[in-house]
């Protein structure tokens, strides 16, 4: 069985842009958690600004099954990275 793995993302709702900022191992979900709002707090005010932690197999996964997260211009920067 393939152990999950948790992805702290800032996501930018006025460009759509993923900043994908971290990667956790399966047992750091309290510290994924921990990161995210710590983040939250240092972008209060963002108002375009969402953090979410999400969890999935893979990066490639959760482009899947959250695309809303992973738009044309997540795309294109992702490649250039």
């Amino acid at each position: 069985m393939t152990a999950l793995k948790h992805f702290l993302l800032v996501y930018n709702r006025h460009t759509g842009e993923t900043d994908v900022r971290r990667e956790f191992a399966s047992s750091e979900g309290r510290d994924a958690l921990r990161a995210r709002f710590q983040l939250e707090r240092e972008l209060r005010g963002h108002d375009d600004t969402e953090i979410v932690v999400l969890t999935g197999i893979s990066l490639a996964s959760l482009r899947k099954t959250h695309s809303r997260y992973f738009g044309d211009a997540t795309r294109r920067r992702l490649a250039a990275a």
